[in-house]
């Protein structure tokens, strides 16, 4: 498995001072970081709760939290779940 650098940039940093984010969004932010490619990927929201072992509405509320913060960047519905990126201006993935 090859290893990746993450750099949060200073705008991730100030997002982080100022919307502090709970476990449970620590948790579903850095298992999409550590598993997302640069492109972006469809996201379920039941396939992530079962993962995280979380509900799939409040799996749905830390998605939208996160756009709305600005570390992930919500793309067109695919069937019946969103894409989804990284904000390569809050967090860089160096391969």
């Amino acid at each position: 498995m090859a290893k990746n650098s993450i750099i949060l940039t200073s705008s991730a940093i100030q997002a982080l001072v100022s919307h502090p984010l709970s476990k449970s969004e620590n948790m579903v932010l850095w298992l999409l970081v550590s598993n997302m490619p640069a492109s972006g990927m469809v996201v379920s929201h039941a396939d992530l709760a079962n993962k995280l072992k979380l509900t799939r509405p409040s799996v749905s509320q830390i998605m939208k939290r996160l756009c709305e913060i600005g570390f992930l960047v919500r793309g067109p519905k695919i069937g019946v779940s969103h894409h989804y990126k990284i904000n390569p201006v809050f967090i860089r993935i160096l391969n």
